[in-house]
């Protein structure tokens, strides 16, 4: 074996030893922000429509969404991330609505692993209780390694009740911990693309209409 072979084999293994390590940093960082992330959640009960705006907000879930995945936001009272210090893969989304004219099901759950070196697995899912004359009729093209982000869109609501873990884990790893600043969006003053939710209170301030904005590049 050359020398260059063997220092290659020996940057590879320090490669793995890097990953390891900041994937251990990531699960103590979770680890110290699950309070901070509690405080948040009884926070943001206070603003109209929070978890709305912040998913609105987001590239991946905020192109073209369909009536039922507007229907949702609008109603969503609730999303929550739950982590398993023990188990760093494990990962339990939870979404909560008000009752609306969509589906049935008052609380949403998914409950999966992620795996770095594949797609990860799905654990449990609810299934979807639509109203009459609700359900989809096809599902949207799901994202590949080739496509653009713009090429697709992912169903929000439609995702809780599939086998797709991929946009899980940008929920859970981005979105989640980053909902102040999707809150907000972006920097700019752009103002085309946007689309509206509706609120059923015209009067409500500003926090009650959630907005997507046009995604970032």
């Amino acid at each position: 074996m050359s020398t260059e072979d063997i220092l290659n084999d020996e940057l590879m293994v320090l490669d793995e030893e890097t990953m390891k390590v900041a994937e251990q940093v990531q699960a103590y960082q979770r680890k110290l922000m699950t309070p901070i992330w509690e405080k948040r959640r009884e926070m943001v009960k206070k603003i109209p429509n929070f978890w709305g705006q912040v998913l609105g907000n987001s590239p991946l879930f905020g192109v073209d969404p369909s009536e039922n995945d507007v229907e949702a936001l609008e109603n969503l009272i609730d999303f929550h991330v739950e982590y398993d210090h023990n188990k760093p893969d494990y990962r339990k989304v939870s979404a909560t609505f008000k009752k609306n004219n969509t589906f049935k099901n008052e609380t949403l759950i998914k409950e999966y692993s992620i795996d770095p070196e594949s797609d990860g697995s799905v654990i449990s899912k609810t299934t979807i209780e639509y109203n009459e004359n609700k359900a989809p009729n096809k599902k949207r093209k799901s994202p590949t390694d080739d496509d653009d982000e713009d090429d697709f869109a992912v169903s929000f609501l439609e995702w809780f009740g599939d086998d797709d873990v991929r946009p899980g884990i940008i929920l859970s790893e981005d979105i989640f911990p980053n909902a102040i600043d999707y809150f907000q969006g972006p920097d700019d003053d752009e103002d085309d693309d946007e689309i509206e939710l509706g609120s059923d209170d015209e009067s409500e301030d500003e926090f009650a209409k959630p907005q997507r904005k046009k995604s970032k590049k």
